[in-house]
């Protein structure tokens, strides 16, 4: 149980995180508008398939859940962070 909130917590703040870059980059006068609203689009949407995989999980199957979890979460962090550095270009 403990790691299971855990692990929602590690994902909130790095949503936020993201979230934050978003806005950060929104600021820049050259920031392209459009990307910035689906790349936050994108956040929360990963942010709610997440959360919601870690609310349902296998207890059988709990430590090939969580790797297999960390694996696909941070694919989906970098593929947000290039968008993110998409943004000003």
């Amino acid at each position: 149980m403990a790691k299971k909130r855990i692990a929602k917590k590690g994902l909130h703040y790095l949503m936020s995180d993201l979230f934050t870059a978003t806005v950060i980059a929104a600021a820049d006068k050259k920031a392209d508008m459009e990307k910035v609203a689906t790349t936050q689009e994108k956040i929360l949407k990963v942010y709610g398939d997440f959360n919601s995989r870690l609310s349902n999980y296998e207890r059988k199957n709990a430590k090939a859940f969580f790797k297999q979890y960390e694996t696909e979460l941070a694919k989906e962090i970098d593929s947000i962070a290039e968008a993110i550095d998409g943004i000003l270009k």
